[in-house]
């Protein structure tokens, strides 16, 4: 069950997130200018392989580049089914930034920044996810 508002005398007193079986690999990736800062840019990257390393599940949410983290859908909906070696980080990292309505523009810094920095961090999160799917291949 998902609850968004906690009543005046409830707690909060766990959370559980489902794991992902088989050859998984999941990754987050952040650019902050300084420790302990909030990110400019960043991004949580999750894939699941088939047998054949072609993409069977994908989830891919970006922070710091809008008010809230924002997940691409539609990038992730356009890589499913796809071979795992014919996917290009760099490419996903364009997309995914290219696919949002409005990145933030603050004395941060600029959009325009925002979105070049926020896909080179996703491709970073892409790879070490890949990574670490990849490695699980003898496991299975």
């Amino acid at each position: 069950m998902w609850t968004t508002d906690l009543e005046a005398d409830e707690l909060l007193t766990g959370v559980s997130f489902p794991t992902w079986s088989g050859r998984s690999g999941f990754a987050i990736e952040e650019f902050a200018r300084r420790t302990g800062d909030f990110a400019l840019a960043g991004a949580a990257v999750a894939i699941r392989l088939d047998a054949a390393s072609t993409l069977d599940r994908c989830a891919i949410t970006l922070f710091g580049v809008a008010p809230t983290p924002v997940r691409v859908t539609a990038v992730e909906s356009e890589l499913l089914g796809r071979n795992i070696r014919e996917i290009d980080a760099d490419e996903i990292g364009r997309s995914a930034l290219g696919s949002l309505d409005t990145v933030s523009d603050d004395l941060h810094g600029p959009a325009a920044y925002r979105r070049r920095v926020g896909a080179t961090i996703t491709a970073r999160a892409w790879r070490r996810a890949v990574d670490e799917a990849t490695v699980r291949e003898g496991s299975e």
